[in-house]
């Protein structure tokens, strides 16, 4: 599996009120699910018969397999996890204190890539290919199964969660950087522990089907190899 970095985009906008304020008063209606949404991009594999054995196998290695296993098909996901979200506030004229917001919070988990190699060495329709796209496309599963596992796993934290400041919620700060700086630890600190979470998950499950073993009866059900 490829992980790539994840990226974040942060938006700040504040207004100037002439009058001084203590507290940050909330709005008991405001609909927080309005401001923050969890969005996942579905992805379709992609396959390709264009690489030989030897350099499927080398990809495998790349990618940290047991070089005792020798199946000559490897499925490449990729996936990222993205924060888009703007700050809104309303920021005291005299003493530089603000009350922050979230306008706009979008977090993206997806796969963007999820690229299966069958070896070029079988034809396309025989037996071995057959078995070999099986057990790639079992990896495709497992691949999507775990995300979906862990995309409903950080809807119901971003669902729950009262820590983002909203408009339901505002946040009391000194500065507008402070008040950046807070709803990026809080939003960080929610998220990124299910991706890791998923990340160790996804490739423990994948690991459950790539063993000698399983191997050796994937191998089995053709006379030719």
């Amino acid at each position: 599996m490829n992980f790539l970095p994840s990226w974040l985009r942060v938006g700040l906008v504040f207004w100037v009120s002439a009058f001084g304020f203590s507290a940050c008063p909330g709005d008991p209606h405001f609909d927080r699910s309005s401001v923050i949404h969890l969005i996942n991009t579905p992805i379709q594999p992609s396959y390709f018969h264009d690489h030989s054995t030897a350099q499927i196998e080398a990809m495998r290695h790349a990618k940290y397999h047991s070089r005792m296993m020798h199946n000559p098909g490897i499925t490449l996901a990729e996936h990222e996890l993205n924060t888009q979200y703007q700050i809104g506030g309303l920021r005291h004229g005299r003493s530089g204190g603000c009350c922050i917001w979230v306008d706009s919070l979008k977090v993206d988990f997806s796969y963007h890539k999820m690229d299966v190699y069958v070896s070029s060495q079988y034809p396309e329709g025989g037996c071995p290919y057959r078995v070999i796209l099986a057990h790639e496309n079992q990896h495709v599963a497992i691949n999507q199964a775990v995300l979906g596992k862990y995309l409903e796993m950080m809807r119901q934290a971003l669902a729950v969660d009262r820590t983002i400041p909203t408009k339901a919620n505002p946040l009391a700060v000194s500065s507008m950087g402070q008040g950046k700086a807070i709803v990026s630890t809080r939003v960080n600190r929610l998220i990124y522990p299910i991706y890791d979470r998923f990340k160790k998950a996804v490739m423990i499950e994948n690991g459950k089907i790539d063993t000698l073993e399983n191997y050796k009866r994937t191998q089995a059900q053709c006379d030719k190899w």
